[in-house]
């Protein structure tokens, strides 16, 4: 089953590529096309990683390589899946779980190739979340609706003081890691996102691949915190409730 739902991940990451491909440029969805040229893939290379291992490895129209980010992506969808069925396996939070990762993970490839976080894709997947959250033990309507507020209210806070350095995409993506942690898990989310984020941004800086003025997408650091929220926030909130009681 575990393979089974990897496979279903290797799909999933092909819809993935396509959705990072239309949606900032506000298209509505098509069949996967030669991001070159933009003529139609043959249906064996749709799926990337397919194409590949039956050697439909170039555009057949211009020649052009498929992208790698295309490969990765339905990779980690792929490796995600697997882990998703491992941690909860048949249960009412498997789908909700897995929707929250296809979201994360389109959010950091639009974040990362064009800055974007997509109203389209975030807002609906906030609303979706909090419709979710009794399927949780650890969560419900009033721990993800706290969370979402805490998410939004100190992310919107940031991006009123410092003006450019946090984009309101960023306060909405903060606000639906709120959602699937909850609170006071949201706290542990955020943090880890922010702690990433200041160490990737110092890294960056100390070897002068950025300078203090470069903008670097937030998104992905956030996606981690959230990540590191939904899986494992209520076994680290109580174990600093244990070392600190």
């Amino acid at each position: 089953m575990i393979l089974l739902y990897a496979l279903i991940g290797l799909l999933v990451g092909g819809l993935l590529n396509v959705c990072a491909d239309n949606l900032p440029w506000r298209r509505g969805l098509r069949p996967p096309q030669c991001t070159y040229c933009a003529q139609p893939r043959d249906a064996l290379s749709w799926v990337t990683v397919v194409g590949y291992l039956v050697g439909r490895t170039r555009c057949r129209h211009c020649g052009a390589p498929w992208p790698l980010r295309h490969v990765l992506v339905e990779l980690v969808t792929s490796v995600a899946f697997a882990f998703l069925w491992r941690r909860y396996g048949l249960t009412a939070q498997l789908l909700p779980a897995t929707f929250y990762v296809c979201v994360f993970l389109l959010v950091t490839v639009t974040d990362l190739e064009h800055r974007l976080v997509l109203n389209v894709v975030v807002v609906p997947a906030i609303l979706f979340a909090l419709a979710c959250s009794p399927l949780f033990p650890d969560l419900g309507w009033k721990s993800s609706l706290l969370g979402g507020v805490v998410g939004f209210v100190l992310f919107y806070l940031l991006a009123r003081l410092y003006p450019g350095g946090m984009g309101w995409g960023d306060v909405k993506l903060a606000a639906f890691v709120g959602v699937v942690s909850g609170f006071p898990e949201v706290i542990v989310a955020l943090l880890i996102g922010i702690l990433v984020g200041g160490f990737v941004a110092l890294f960056l800086l100390l070897t002068r691949r950025a300078g203090l003025k470069s903008g670097i997408p937030y998104g992905p650091f956030l996606v981690v915190g959230g990540l590191v929220g939904l899986f494992y926030g209520p076994e680290i909130v109580a174990w600093y409730l244990r070392a600190y009681r």
